[in-house]
């Protein structure tokens, strides 16, 4: 199982000594006294798997989020999620189980369709306005559709905020990544920084990252 944001945490202030050696470490990211400490420790490791993504050259995988749209009388645009990078279709209405299905040929299409825009009724179709980037449905709902509640799956930034989540790679490029991260905190704490620790402990992360990636994810010869 993947590490998490938590355990990095740890062990960032235990090897920079926020955390005493026989000191129990943190069992959430919320500490009074080391309050400071922790959210640059979290800081770090984020840019820090920044780092480690543009030393690899290799993308850095997003994240998964989940949100909802409320359908609204009249109302055919809808704001999706911050930080959203891609909408996985369909939306769901998990209570009447209906779909909100991607227009075939997008946005421009679906106008097209529709030059009146005056459809009316229960929406079937939707598709990402590119001037807003909010959700347009292919009718506007009515007083009966008013309330209805659909959800869906979005791509979005990786960024570790919860105690809880994961890194996005295995172990042994977790470990990797630990100097790196020291590394960081120490330049944003104490005006302390060894580049060339620094520079060679990302190289290995980053080797170790290409190394255990699959090869369909990883190909630099391109065949």
């Amino acid at each position: 199982m993947a590490k998490t944001l938590l355990e990095g945490v740890n062990e960032v202030l235990k090897r920079v000594g926020v955390i005493s050696g026989d000191g129990s470490p943190m069992t959430s990211l919320t500490s009074s006294s080391r309050q400071n400490s922790v959210d640059v420790a979290v800081q770090v490791i984020n840019e820090g798997i920044d780092d480690l993504y543009a030393a690899a050259t290799v993308p850095k995988p997003n994240g998964q989020g989940e949100g909802t749209i409320t359908l609204a009388t009249g109302d055919r645009d809808y704001a999706l999620a911050s930080g959203l990078i891609r909408l996985r279709f369909p939306l769901i209405d998990k209570t009447n189980s209906q779909f909100l299905i991607q227009y075939p040929g997008g946005y421009n299409a679906m106008l097209l369709a529709d030059l009146e825009q005056d459809d009316t009724g229960l929406p079937h179709y939707a598709a990402i306005s590119p001037v807003d980037g909010e959700l347009y449905l292919d009718r506007a709902p009515d007083a009966a559709d008013n309330g209805k509640v659909y959800t869906y799956q979005y791509d979005k930034e990786l960024v570790l905020t919860l105690a809880a989540d994961t890194v996005p790679f295995k172990d042994v490029v977790f470990r990797a990544m630990v100097p790196v991260w020291v590394q960081l905190w120490k330049r944003e704490k104490r005006n302390e920084f060894d580049g060339d620790l620094y520079r060679k402990s990302v190289g290995l992360a980053a080797t170790l990252l290409m190394q255990i990636m699959p090869r369909d994810s990883y190909n630099p010869r391109g065949c």
